[in-house]
């Protein structure tokens, strides 16, 4: 699989830490994630190697795919060892890596990209 067209969050990650570590911004206006992502995080995320840079609770990532616009338009969560089978199915796909704290309910979106087959000609589109 080859990834290509990614974006990384870990600038503006850090702007809204050193926000937050100023008191220009509340604690409570950057937990306002939705339910179902803390539910995706529970059943589908993949803990990670870093804690929570609010509460020190261990992160966990979550996985999101924009693969059928019709059946999925908004796309949804996945656990990520199905990436390569979406990648096979569709040709290509979205993805969203999404960190959540399931402790205090922190979360940010870490990277975006698209996922896409090593054969398939990454020029196009």
């Amino acid at each position: 699989m080859l990834r290509k067209g990614r974006i990384d969050y870990r600038m503006q990650r850090r702007a809204l830490l050193r926000q937050l570590a100023s008191g220009a911004r509340a604690g409570d206006e950057v937990r306002d994630g939705h339910p179902d992502l803390y539910r995706a995080a529970q059943h589908l995320g993949t803990p990670m190697d870093q804690s929570c840079p609010l509460c020190e609770h261990e992160l966990t990532k979550v996985i999101y795919v924009f693969d059928d616009p019709v059946r999925h338009p908004g796309g949804r969560a996945v656990p990520a060892e199905s990436l390569p089978g979406h990648v096979d199915r569709f040709g290509q796909v979205r993805v969203f890596e999404v960190e959540a704290c399931c402790g205090c309910h922190w979360h940010h979106l870490i990277e975006s990209y698209d996922l896409c087959a090593r054969d398939t000609d990454v020029s196009a589109g």
